[in-house]
């Protein structure tokens, strides 16, 4: 929900910071990692690669309003 919630109002980039979407991610790929070094339960290593596959999306809608509201922010400085 909060990926929709994100993309409605184009603001991801200052609710969540990447140095706390970057932690996130080294948790779940850690997960994903102990899940499959000790031969989890397929469920559990299909939630783990669902979380990672969510904090790419998370990270890549992060990067992408940052750059976009970087720009908007330059174009109305030179206007």
């Amino acid at each position: 929900s909060q990926i929709y919630v994100a993309c409605q109002n184009g603001r991801v980039d200052q609710a969540l910071s990447l140095g706390f979407l970057l932690c996130w991610i080294a948790g779940d790929l850690t997960n994903f990692i102990g899940c499959y070094l000790t031969n989890q339960l397929p469920i559990q290593i299909v939630t783990a690669i669902f979380y990672v596959n969510m904090d790419v999306i998370m990270i890549s809608q992060f990067v992408y309003y940052k750059l976009k509201n970087q720009k908007m922010t330059k174009c109305k400085v030179f206007q």
